[in-house]
């Protein structure tokens, strides 16, 4: 069964009444033919919808700071038709990103939020983002990644068994719902505490079923496999210390340290590569020092330190700022996310997460 079935009959369970639309870059023109194809195959309505790095480049440095701001026309129109999306591709190269001013990449992230949120939740929009058109030599190498480990572990990750992956998801559900404190602690830094009473878990098993539909589950991954949460925003008390490198604007981001004082970021700091994250951060709206995103990846092909942090089996991930799609309630502007390995985590003193292995 090719990826492409795959997205269209199994994930996102295309159908006749579908329109479908797909983002992608040049580079993952072939990708975008086949899911067209197997969309039409369904009998769905279908639009191919092409970026390029200079039409990325030229919407960040000729559009002024209030003009990204405001949502697209185009943007919202697509969003108000589409019954589907598929994201299937990023830059070829992130090292253009670089280019990209912090102030521009600011704007233009509360723009699209504008654009794209309510209306997709609103009209129970499904939506699915591929991993493996990021997998690129250029990409590799902007990050120091081992483009033919990488590569492999993405196939990998992406073809799991996902009936069993489905069955993992539903049981660390099941236990984590009724909890109303997450505490995550690791030597070096991390002592953390947040609250999720009374909010809705959400499983990242790579299919959006009717069930997920009815509870907002919209959007998923593929490669996927996590169960997340938006915390409440105000609760956070503590700090974090991530040791995974994860990418972010053409830069592999190290380490980097939050401390969580009355609810809100206290401290940000880090080493050298995280100065552009800061930056974005500092210029940034929304409730951007408030904790949005809570997770514990599952998946057991997947693993840390490429692009799949949040999935890889036991990694835990928090994310701060604007978590409205997910059920939140911070406002978007900003959003980031990063990654612990070999942590621990309790669920109102019960072991979840055993130094990185899931132990429930």
């Amino acid at each position: 069964m090719s990826l492409a079935h795959r997205i269209v009959s199994d994930c996102l369970k295309v159908t006749q009444d579908d329109n479908v639309t797909i983002f992608f870059y040049p580079h993952s023109i072939p990708l975008a033919e086949e899911l067209s194809e197997e969309c039409f195959k369904k009998g769905a309505d279908v639009l191919l919808n092409l970026y390029t790095e200079k039409y990325m480049l030229d919407y960040h440095d000729l559009l002024s700071e209030e003009s990204l701001r405001q949502p697209s026309v185009f943007c919202r129109a697509l969003a108000e038709s589409s019954t589907a999306e598929i994201w299937a591709g990023a830059t070829y190269d992130p090292a253009v990103l670089r280019k990209v001013s912090p102030e521009k990449s600011a704007a233009a992230e509360e723009g699209e939020a504008k654009a794209h949120h309510p209306i997709t939740e609103e009209r129970k929009v499904r939506s699915i983002g591929l991993g493996l058109p990021l997998v690129t030599k250029p990409r590799a190498r902007a990050y120091g990644f081992n483009f033919s480990k990488w590569e492999k572990m993405m196939n990998q990750a992406s073809n799991v068994d996902y009936g069993k992956l489905a069955q993992t998801g539903a049981k660390l559900k099941e236990t984590l719902a009724k909890s109303d404190v997450i505490e995550i602690t690791k030597a070096g830094g991390t002592d953390l505490r947040f609250g999720t009473k009374g909010r809705k878990w959400f499983v990242s098993d790579g299919v959006i079923d009717r069930a997920d539909i009815a509870e907002g589950n919209l959007s998923d991954t593929v490669p996927a496999g996590c169960v997340y949460v938006p915390p409440l925003e105000d609760s956070a008390e503590g700090t974090v210390t991530f040791d995974v490198k994860e990418p972010y604007f053409g830069v592999a981001l190290g380490k980097l340290t939050w401390a969580f004082k009355g609810g809100r970021i206290a401290k940000f700091s880090g080493d050298a590569t995280n100065e552009r994250l800061k930056s974005n951060w500092e210029k940034s709206s929304g409730d951007k020092d408030r904790i949005g995103y809570f997770s514990i990846g599952f998946n057991p092909r997947a693993e840390p330190g490429y692009t799949v942090n949040n999935i890889s089996l036991g990694a835990v991930t928090i994310g701060l700022g604007s978590n409205a799609e997910i059920g939140g309630a911070n406002r978007p502007g900003f959003f980031v996310q990063r990654t612990i390995s070999g942590a621990t985590v309790t669920a109102d003193g019960k072991e979840i997460v055993k130094n990185g292995e899931i132990v429930i």
